[in-house]
């Protein structure tokens, strides 16, 4: 049970690290993109599987980010981190938004917020994701200097 509890928090982590080939190099995939100063890394898992299979994972979640709408059906997570010095260091000083467009065209936007877990900050939220088909996640990070960036993603819901 503690590895399935550990799996959940962790599922992008792990993501990560299945994302290096060789020495420092990512391979391209649809749930991590590196940018020049911070890579930026998405997880979908469906709100049904944590609340059956990580009871506890799911009360962290709704104590960070509320109860889920009735409507909701996934939820999105976000890490921003860089390795340095053979450590991955994640980042929590920014603010994220992320906006989830269904291939029926149905798009919502909506903050994240930031949820601490043992390696460091994630961010994320509850999203409706029934429709099957191809999803557009556009994930913004701003910064402390007002900057913002656009990372999008596509996910395909089968």
């Amino acid at each position: 049970m503690r590895y399935k509890l550990m799996f959940l928090l962790l599922f992008l982590f792990n993501l990560l690290y299945l994302a290096y080939a060789q020495e420092d190099e990512i391979l391209k995939t649809p749930l991590t993109k590196k940018l020049p100063n911070m890579n930026v890394s998405i997880g979908i898992v469906s709100i049904e599987e944590i609340r059956n299979t990580f009871p506890r994972a799911y009360e962290l979640l709704v104590k960070s980010h509320g109860e889920p709408k009735p409507y909701d059906t996934h939820h999105l997570a976000v890490a921003l981190w860089r390795e340095e010095k053979g450590k991955v260091v994640y980042f929590s000083n920014y603010s994220v938004e992320a906006e989830v467009r269904s291939p029926i065209l149905r798009a919502e936007r909506k903050p994240l917020t930031k949820y601490p877990h043992q390696y460091g900050d994630n961010y994320g939220g509850w999203f409706q994701m029934s429709d099957k088909g191809l999803y557009s996640i556009n994930v913004y990070v701003k910064d402390s200097k007002g900057k913002t960036m656009r990372i999008s993603f596509d996910y395909l819901m089968q």
